[in-house]
Formats: C-alpha cells, structure tokens, sequence
C-alpha cells in the first residue's frame, strides 16, 4: 500500500468562528491560521509509470477548498443552539443571550454543527473525495486540519 502526503505551504486559512461548548456557552469569536494536509491510500500504484497519480490533478482542489474558507466568518448551519437570519446584507447570529451582526459577503454557512477542527476535518475531507474520482486505486483519504502549531485534528474516510 502507498501513501501519497500533500502539505504545501499554499493549503491554509485564516478565518473567525466561536466554539459552541453547550447550549449556553461558547467561546468569543477569535480567528485561526489554519494549516492543512491531505494524505491519499493507495492500493496500487501505475505499474507502467511507477506513480501513484499526477499530484497536480488534486493540489489545485485543495487549494480550492482552502480558497473558500480563508478570509471568512465561519457559521454552522446545522447547530441546534444558532439561529441564522440573512436580510439586507446582514447575517444575524443569534446564540443564547448573544447576538451578531455581520456582513453577509464576510460569511460563509457550512453544513456542519459547529465549527471545530473535527467538524472542519471532516468537511473538507468529504469534499476532497470529488477530486479522486480519477483515481481507481484510492482507499482512503486523511485530512488533517491544524488550528494551531502542534494541534490538530485528522478525519479519514475509506472508500
């Protein structure tokens, strides 16, 4: 089995959020620089080339996807203690006796829980495998996301 690492220097954010903690705590919205690696299983690789694929059909996807987030507020949309309301511009957070007011060009709704390291883990992670269609031999795929130097959080789906 081969496993292919991508690590580049390009693969990070920079985003705000607030970590739900439970139904009536949460931390104060901060921001991260995050970093982010994507490691590729292989059962086999090209036996006539001796690669496992072009990296360069999958590098511009994850920047892609870090594209996206940098530079963002990030909101979950699925969390059972937020209420979003979007009107004239503005994206209105409500969470227990807090409310925020941001603009909504400034936001970006992600169709997860909360905004943890897990949640962005897996995210992403899911949302790479689109990109190794190509790729017949893929088993699984790791993301792993770094808020911090030294603390970070890996998700791995198998095919």
């Amino acid at each position: 089995m081969f496993t292919v690492h991508l690590a580049k220097e390009p693969f990070k954010f920079s985003c705000s959020h607030f970590t739900i903690l439970s139904e009536r705590h949460a931390e104060r919205l901060h921001g991260h620089n995050y970093q982010m690696t994507v490691d590729i299983q292989l059962s086999e690789i090209e036996p006539k080339l001796g690669m496992a694929f072009d990296f360069n059909a999958v590098k511009p996807r994850i920047k892609m996807i870090c594209d996206e987030l940098d530079e963002r507020i990030l909101l979950p949309e699925k969390s059972p203690y937020l209420r979003l309301k979007a009107s004239d511009g503005q994206v209105d957070v409500r969470f227990a006796h807090k409310t925020y007011s941001f603009p909504e060009e400034d936001c970006l709704r992600l169709p997860i829980v909360n905004v943890t390291s897990e949640e962005l883990a897996r995210y992403i992670c899911l949302r790479m495998m689109q990109s190794l269609e190509e790729i017949p031999s893929w088993t699984a795929i790791t993301v792993r996301v770094e808020e911090t130097r030294g603390q970070s959080v890996s998700f791995t789906q198998s095919r």
